[in-house]
């Protein structure tokens, strides 16, 4: 038992020493210490050093453990450099003798597909929203491409993942909310269309503040006028169908974000609707209009 005690004993003292700090003094600081300081200042010193010793042996010890852990890193480095090589020369055998200036045409290609996803990176959800046919056609040229035999060569596949990746973004900014549903707000004191629509979790922008006021038309009848403990429809995504209100038109309707954001849309949601719209320029309050998506 007495053993343990002292090994604690001299956990804690060396703890201590470890953690103790020694101001150096210069030779005209020590000259001016009395016998009794200049002891304390040996003893600090000595305890300094066997905590530099310590600290050395542990280093020491991590320096033997690490060099140890690269020899086997090292090891591992090596056969994946063979299994490498081994896949490497089979794409190569299966893709056959690929030239200098067609590695450098496909990367061509490759940067093209760069630049227009930079391109498509600056346009806001609406617009890539109108561009979605022109969009499909440029991710199945792009598939296409990565058919091609030499797409097989391992230099490229960086880059197919970074493109992939980039393109899986732009399909959901295209339709931003997914399938359309609703959520569910209650207004508070000092609440207005404005203000709600720019909330992060409504949708970050004052400016769409139309589109709640027309999913809650039922209940505000002035845009200006809303009240506490109004339960408004949040409509998320894009919508299949539009129910017509009254002094509505296609053009209008197919101006709205919701819808096409465009006017000069309106067309399709006429040819859509030939069941029930026999002259474009009349439509009735109630209708249920089909709003085409493809």
């Amino acid at each position: 038992m007495k053993k343990y005690i002292a090994l604690f004993v001299l956990l804690m003292i060396l703890s201590t020493f470890l953690q103790a700090e020694v101001r150096y003094l210069t030779e005209e600081e020590y000259k001016d210490l009395s016998k009794e300081e200049t002891l304390k200042y040996w003893e600090a010193l000595e305890n300094e050093l066997m905590m530099l010793q310590v600290r050395q042996a542990n280093a020491g010890s991590q320096v033997t453990e690490n060099e140890l852990k690269i020899v086997a890193l090292g090891e591992e480095i090596a056969l994946l450099d063979l299994e490498y090589d081994v896949i490497y020369t089979r794409i190569m055998n299966s893709i056959g003798t690929v030239s200098h200036s067609e590695l450098v045409d496909f990367e061509q290609k490759l940067n093209e597909i760069k630049n227009k996803l930079d391109y498509y990176d600056q346009l806001p959800n609406s617009e890539l929203y109108k561009s979605n046919q022109e969009i499909k056609n440029f991710i199945a040229q792009y598939e296409s491409l990565k058919g091609e035999d030499i797409a097989k060569v391992p230099r490229f596949q960086q880059d197919f993942a970074e493109i992939d990746s980039r393109i899986d973004m732009l399909q959901e900014n295209m339709y931003p909310y997914g399938e359309y549903y609703e959520d569910e707000y209650n207004v508070v004191k000092g609440d207005y269309l404005v203000k709600i629509s720019g909330y992060e979790h409504i949708y970050n922008d004052p400016a769409k503040w139309g589109i709640i006021y027309r999913a809650n038309r039922d209940q505000i009848k002035d845009p200006d006028l809303i009240y506490p403990n109004q339960v408004f429809k949040i409509p998320r995504g894009l919508p299949s169908s539009w129910k017509v209100y009254r002094g509505e038109c296609l053009w209008t309707i197919s101006s709205y974000p919701e819808i096409y954001n465009d006017p000069f849309q309106w067309p399709k949601i006429y040819r859509a609707n030939t069941d029930q719209i026999k002259d474009p320029d009349l439509i009735y309050p109630n209708q249920i209009l089909r709003i085409p998506r493809d």
